[in-house]
């Protein structure tokens, strides 16, 4: 997690709020792994940022997947759940 914190910061961006979902198994095997440690991120990155993050994130040894979703802002508060 602090690696990826810092790659965030490093791109110009800001971290948010972090929520730890622990360990859970996953649907079926990655790298013959069975389950995985979720977590998730709530980060601002100017738009080119995103690219080279995900560049990043893939080439990270420990994280089996990555997701990211862009959210409109709208004024509203964010959940993360």
């Amino acid at each position: 997690m602090e690696k990826i914190e810092k790659v965030v910061k490093v791109l110009g961006g800001k971290v948010g709020k972090n929520v730890e979902m622990g360990k859970k198994p996953l649907a079926y095997q990655i790298k013959k792994a069975g389950e995985g440690h979720y977590l998730q991120m709530l980060v601002e990155l100017p738009g080119r940022a995103v690219v080279e993050l995900v560049k990043k994130l893939n080439v990270e040894k420990e994280l089996l997947r990555h997701l990211l979703v862009k959210i409109q802002d709208s004024g509203s508060k964010i959940q993360l759940t």
